[in-house]
C-alpha cells in the first residue's frame, strides 16, 4: 500500500513541476528534468506495486 502512494505522489509532484515549468520560462529546464524523474520514479514504483500485487 505504501508503494502505491508513493507512486502517485511521484507522479502527481512530475505533473506540478511540468506545469510549474511552464510558468516559469528560465528555470523550465531544470523544472522539465526534475518533471521526468519523477514521472519514471512514479511509473517504476508503480510497476513494483502491480507485480507485488500479482504474486
Amino acid at each position: 500500500m505504501l508503494v502505491i502512494v508513493m507512486s502517485l505522489s511521484c507522479l502527481v509532484c512530475s505533473v506540478g513541476l511540468a506545469g510549474l515549468s511552464l510558468r516559469h520560462p528560465a528555470r523550465a529546464v531544470v523544472l522539465e528534468r526534475l518533471s521526468g524523474i519523477c514521472l519514471v520514479l512514479g511509473l517504476s514504483l508503480l510497476g513494483v506495486a502491480l507485480h507485488g500485487a500479482r504474486l
